[in-house]
């Protein structure tokens, strides 16, 4: 873990030195890209899923579970001597 931590670490430095390294106009157009492409990306997302979305309108059904299938066998049983049956008294 830690040599990952340190690998990342200098993954960042090593990134941030080539960026610091970039004219400031390089800079500048590199982030108006990078912006520009991420909102054309979302903007497409909101769009498709728009569009899935007012195609279809079929809404699944949760009701509540009224019992366990006989199927299924449960793999924990209670101790014979549970707490609330105890034999020993409690004072109040």
């Amino acid at each position: 873990m830690k040599k990952l931590r340190i690998r990342i670490v200098e993954f960042v430095e090593k990134a941030e030195g080539k960026w610091k390294s970039l004219a400031t106009k390089q800079q500048r157009s590199f982030t108006k890209i990078f912006f520009t492409a991420y909102t054309m990306l979302t903007i497409l997302t909101v769009i498709h899923l728009w569009s899935k979305g007012s195609e279809s309108r079929a809404i699944l059904s949760v009701g509540h579970i009224n019992n366990i299938p006989k199927e299924i066998k449960m793999r924990y049983q209670p101790p014979e001597n549970s707490v609330s049956s105890s034999t020993h008294k409690t004072s109040p």
